[in-house]
């Protein structure tokens, strides 16, 4: 999109306005000129579209989702990058956004994490359990029985994202066998972190996103949301969904509305077993490189 704000605007300074902890994903996708950001402002903050400051301000842009230009009784239809595109008439040529890290900034974060020695030998698998809406999370106890999977086979180390509850009563806290960095990470972390893993396997959030724009594999776990409206586009990402009858209540019209909550009992993350999850697991993870050099050790040995 701001390569369509650019081509509209030739020869402005483009200037991105997002949340705080977005603010370094933003620059390195170097997209901008300028980005700014405010921890006050987040979503469904938008910039007065009246705001000139004595002419210096050419136009402003508010891309926004169907759901929120009309009314959340409207459900998606199309993938989010063409539905935001779509409130401005833009149409997209680059549908897979990117993000540039240099080598420097994954060696860094490989020491200040511990993860310098270990990588070599091992598989690193990022989680993101939440928290996020309760309507997108997946069940401690099916959190944890995938962990135990993951490491009765294979040599891995679990790193778990997210953003716990300050008052220390999130529930993903304990979880066993992984290494958490949930609330530790600046925007510039959190991006080399996704990008030196294996593979990633999160709820419909965020890191689903960044996983796509570091050319990390992932797994996104959904329910109110069809995958085929968010997962990344052009990239290694497979959606994992259970089988009830309001699947996707989101992408529907009227949407069965579970920004206030679910009328079901949110019976679609309820029904995704955990064995799902991880046959998922192992389909993404027989291709990867240093799965098939450590399998290759094994039949030599």
């Amino acid at each position: 999109m701001c390569d369509e704000v650019r081509h509209r605007h030739p020869g402005k300074l483009l200037v991105f306005v997002t949340a705080a902890i977005w603010r370094q994903a933003v620059i390195l996708s170097r997209s901008a000129d300028v980005v700014y950001a405010n921890r006050s402002w987040v979503h469904p903050f938008t910039m007065p579209k009246t705001v000139k400051l004595f002419g210096l301000v050419d136009t402003i842009y508010n891309p926004k989702t169907t759901g929120e230009r009309l009314s959340h009784t409207f459900g998606t239809t199309r993938h989010l990058i063409d539905d935001l595109a779509a409130s401005y008439g833009f149409a997209p040529t680059v549908r897979q956004p990117k993000l540039y890290l240099s080598p420097s900034v994954i060696q860094k974060t490989r020491i200040a994490y511990e993860l310098n020695c270990t990588t070599a030998e091992h598989l690193v698998i990022g989680i993101n359990p939440g928290h996020s809406w309760r309507v997108r999370e997946w069940q401690f106890s099916k959190w944890q029985k995938l962990i135990n999977k993951i490491h009765s086979e294979y040599h891995a180390v679990i790193i778990r994202f997210g953003m716990d509850k300050s008052d220390g009563s999130s529930e993903y806290d304990k979880l066993t066998g992984v290494k958490s960095v949930a609330n530790r990470l600046n925007g510039e972390e959190l991006v080399a972190l996704i990008a030196i893993c294996d593979l990633i396997i999160s709820i419909d959030s965020g890191p689903v996103h960044v996983a796509g724009a570091v050319a990390t594999p992932v797994i996104a776990l959904f329910g109110p949301l069809d995958p085929a409206s968010r997962l990344p586009p052009e990239s290694r990402a497979l959606g994992v969904f259970g089988d009830v009858p309001c699947l996707f209540c989101h992408n529907r019209t009227p949407v069965i509305h579970w920004i206030t909550g679910c009328p079901n009992d949110i019976a679609c993350m309820k029904k995704l077993d955990c064995q799902t999850v991880f046959e998922a697991v192992k389909s993404m993870l027989a291709h990867s490189k240093k799965q098939e050099f450590k399998e290759s050790l094994t039949v030599f040995d």
